[in-house]
């Protein structure tokens, strides 16, 4: 319901009211749930991690080289990103990241990292020898996840925004596989 209210309105002119009245339960029991809207948000942002980090987790399995890895990655995020909806709605959500500082001391509250997801697969590349830079897994996710994010929330879901992201991995490939 307010997934729905978010996509109508935006986020900051949603109103808990009729967030609450669509789900059929009173203001309060709201409250009880999600102090804030940005924890709905932060909901949804676990849930969509929670999804692409089990599609990424079989990927393992078959030992993908990094261009695969990576296009898989993209193809996960790009399904979510069309269940959102909304380049605005996603930009909400990716805005989490940078509002909510990264939580050292209880990490749990923290929002869920498909970076460290994926810099946990990207070990497996650097350990081939498919990638020659001196940057570890974790900042190279970092790059990647962040630059994609960056891609996700300026073009809407399409063909456009599937070329832009596989322009993008592949410049990522090149730079990290070295000179050719």
């Amino acid at each position: 319901m307010a997934l729905r209210e978010f996509r109508e309105v935006g986020v900051g002119a949603s109103q808990i009211d009729r967030i609450a009245r669509a789900a059929g339960v009173a203001r309060g029991t709201f409250y009880f749930h999600f102090a804030t809207k940005d924890d709905v948000l932060i909901e949804l942002a676990r849930r969509i991690s929670a999804r692409v980090a089990r599609r990424v987790a079989v990927l393992d399995e078959s030992n993908p080289s990094l261009r695969e890895l990576l296009m898989r990655v993209n193809e996960a995020i790009l399904d979510e990103h069309s269940l959102v909806g909304e380049a605005d709605l996603l930009g909400e959500m990716l805005s989490l990241y940078v509002r909510r500082p990264y939580d050292v001391q209880d990490p749990s509250q923290n929002i869920p990292s498909l970076s460290d997801e994926l810099a946990s697969h990207l070990r497996n590349a650097f350990d081939r020898g498919e990638v020659k830079s001196d940057l570890p897994p974790e900042q190279v996710a970092l790059v990647l996840m962040t630059s994609l994010f960056g891609v996700y929330t300026r073009i809407p879901p399409g063909e456009e925004l599937q070329r832009t992201c596989e322009a993008l991995i592949e410049l990522l490939v090149r730079g990290l596989s070295g000179p050719t």
